[in-house]
């Protein structure tokens, strides 16, 4: 028997030909992972409509508040507090920079009152959820992000190494949030004296990221921040608003070693994690514009990328370490537009993850339980590359040569249910030989898991198989087991 290679990975970064022992396209899909088993093929996440507050721009941002118990959604520069139900209400005041992303840090005042900061090239407040303002400081930073760290408030200097932190107000004796003139301002990337691009406080550290270096800072409780000796990594940052972080983890868009990838940081070690998408990446005309999110729904847990200037998404499962591509189905039966969301947050007592549009005011509830977008169609598919039946490994069916053509005697495929209440139908075709033409569809029901037979299936001398899940349809692909070829000279 010679297994169909979808067991295995998707590897983007060669060409479908000399692709024949991994999955070579995967749209809209992602892995599950079976202990001791390998894998199963699922569709994504799709969309449902949640809200819309009608601003007919692209979302900027959106924030869990959890000291507030609020939702912040920003679209357009505007500000507004999203409630369970969808129902919104605007914060007036001052606005965000629109069409900006925005970073948000939340805090708190002497007297525990929530406190929330918001950047865009400039930086803006709320106390408690109340009308923004813009911090009258004549010093306060024009900054693009600011993070919440032992009490105080950093954001940086665009365009400069530096960055600013809030302080005691000289005139009031007291902490301020909005005080940024302190003595002890700024502080300066040394290292390599590069424009801070990025600004993040992680596990008691602030990341201070540039083009061509990251350098560590910690609270000293003197200065009060100073640079950890040694702990700087030689990787400049690309993308400044593709910066998540899970776990003991740090994900971002970067240059390492003159190579444009995307790396995780564990321990301040950088780590490279791109190389299936690496040809792909080096393509793209510019990713400086990329935005990161990570989702978490149905228990996927997933790192996302989004290239506004390359029109496409990429998705990353950081436990299984597999890439796959999302995207928004026009019509175009192979090619996609970059997925319709942009900017995930999870509000915890509604136990629901919701995302912007990237088209306009829309929010969506990301859900495993929804079959399309928000009423669009979602055609996920999987491809093999060519498969080369003269590379069976020792063990296999049977020594097949590679002078002649092969001959499908019996496909076996598995499948099984997702989603109670879904449809249970798979579509399979093949081409041969390098033509671009397809065969007809071959559609297979799985009402419980099973295995279909499909018998004389034709010659061939290298073979791709596409497997779709047509809209409304949650069949789950068992690639893990049960799903191969047997074949003949």
């Amino acid at each position: 028997m010679f297994p169909l290679p979808i067991n295995e990975k998707p590897f983007y970064n060669t060409d479908a030909i000399a692709n024949s022992i991994a999955a070579d396209d995967m749209y809209d899909c992602y892995l599950e992972q079976v202990p001791g088993l390998g894998f199963v093929t699922r569709r994504r996440p799709g969309l449902l409509p949640f809200a819309n507050v009608n601003t007919g721009f692209p979302g900027d941002g959106i924030f869990w508040w959890d000291a507030a118990q609020k939702c912040i959604a920003v679209s357009g520069g505007r500000i507004f507090n999203v409630a369970k139900d969808g129902s919104f209400t605007e914060i007036t005041g001052s606005s965000c920079n629109p069409g900006v992303p925005v970073i948000f840090s939340d805090g708190q005042q002497l007297d525990g009152t929530p406190f929330l900061y918001m950047a865009s090239g400039k930086l803006v407040y709320s106390i408690n959820g109340a009308n923004t303002v813009a911090p009258t400081d004549p010093n306060t930073p024009a900054a693009t992000h600011v993070d919440y760290i032992d009490s105080r408030f950093i954001a940086n200097m665009p365009g400069t190494s530096r960055f600013l932190a809030t302080d005691t107000n000289i005139t009031t004796g007291l902490l301020d949030n909005t005080y940024w003139s302190s003595t002890f301002n700024p502080f300066r990337n040394t290292a390599r004296g590069d424009y801070i691009k990025a600004l993040r406080a992680c596990w008691e550290e602030i990341y201070a990221w540039g083009s061509l270096q990251l350098e560590v800072w910690q609270d000293d409780f003197v200065t009060p921040f100073s640079t950890i000796p040694s702990a700087q990594a030689e990787i400049g940052l690309e993308s400044p608003y593709a910066i998540c972080r899970t776990e003991s983890t740090l994900f971002a868009v970067c240059v390492m070693d003159g190579k444009r990838c995307v790396v995780k940081l564990i321990g301040r070690q950088p780590e490279i994690i791109s190389e299936p998408i690496a040809s792909i990446l080096s393509s793209m005309p510019t990713v400086s514009d990329a935005i990161g999110d990570l989702i978490n729904v149905g228990g996927v847990n997933l790192y996302m990328v989004s290239f506004p200037s390359a029109n496409q998404s990429w998705v990353y499962d950081h436990k299984a370490d597999v890439w796959c591509r999302w995207g928004f189905y026009t019509g175009d039966a192979s090619a996609r537009d970059r997925f319709l969301g942009q900017h995930v947050c999870y509000c915890k007592p509604w136990n629901m993850e919701l995302i912007q549009s990237r088209i306009d005011g829309t929010i969506y509830q990301l859900s495993r339980t929804a079959l399309d977008d928000a009423g669009n169609l979602m055609v996920p598919y999987r491809r093999t590359g060519w498969i080369k039946p003269s590379a069976v490994p020792a063990g296999g069916f049977m020594a097949i040569s590679t002078d002649h053509r092969k001959r499908c005697e019996q496909l076996y495929i598995k499948g099984k249910p997702g989603l109670p209440g879904a449809g249970t139908l798979l579509m399979m075709r093949y081409r041969d030989d390098g033509r671009n033409e397809w065969s007809t569809w071959t559609e297979l029901q799985f009402t419980t898991e099973s295995i279909e037979r499909l018998t004389r299936q034709g010659t061939f001398r290298t073979r791709q198989y596409e497997f779709r899940f047509p809209s409304g349809t949650d069949t789950v692909l068992v690639s893990a087991e049960g799903t191969f070829a047997e074949l003949k000279n």
